[in-house]
């Protein structure tokens, strides 16, 4: 049992990186998309003033370069928001697991025992939560082998290939698969020395 709790520590130390790239994700898309639409007001607002107000049109030949930059990527912006977002929910979803946070919608869970409780998830795990995370793999692993084949782009111009949003879906089902294995162990821990488990569901903040 002890090189099995080395085990679910390792996993549970990986899922705790991914965590920390989530939450980097969650940062640069709020950036990204504030720069975003920040240079698309000025850019609107330029062109209306020079349209408008002949005598202020240096102000859009002054930013015409940052204009023509943003004119340049602008769908490519967009789409890295779609990979931060990717990021943020599938790389971020062992780890919101690890620390038990994710959504219940079981009815008894708080009126059970705490071994009970135990029982529940590990049955939630062995025949929810697994077999599902396998099928997803399955199928969107095959999604992102095509798209990473062709090359898959979106119809936009400057448009970012699509397959690593593709790669994000398998990688964080594997990751959900790998933290389920390290609940496991835990639990089956818990269960063998009639040790509380440190994980505690907590009533959302909202």
């Amino acid at each position: 049992m002890r090189i099995l709790l080395a085990i679910s520590r390792g996993i549970d130390w990986i899922n705790d990186q991914f965590g920390v790239a989530a939450n980097w994700c969650v940062l640069l898309s709020a950036l990204i998309s504030c720069m975003e639409s920040l240079l698309g007001f000025f850019w609107g607002s330029a062109k209306w003033m020079s349209a408008n107000y002949p005598h202020l049109a240096g102000i859009e030949r002054f930013f015409q370069p940052i204009f023509s930059w943003y004119q340049r990527n602008s769908v490519a912006m967009i789409d890295t928001e779609l990979y931060m977002f990717a990021g943020m929910v599938m790389l971020g979803a062992a780890y919101t697991f690890k620390v038990n946070e994710h959504i219940r919608v079981d009815l008894f869970y708080e009126m059970v025992s705490e071994r009970t409780r135990l029982w529940i998830d590990i049955l939630g795990t062995l025949l929810f939560l697994m077999p599902m995370c396998i099928v997803l793999i399955y199928f969107t692993w095959g999604w992102f082998v095509q798209s990473w084949i062709s090359g898959e782009t979106t119809a936009d111009v400057g448009s970012l290939a699509r397959w690593p949003l593709r790669l994000m879906l398998p990688v964080g089902f594997a990751l959900l698969i790998l933290q389920g294995v390290s609940e496991l162990i835990k639990r089956f821990e818990s269960l063998r020395t009639h040790r509380k488990t440190f994980v505690e569901y907590e009533t959302p903040l909202q």
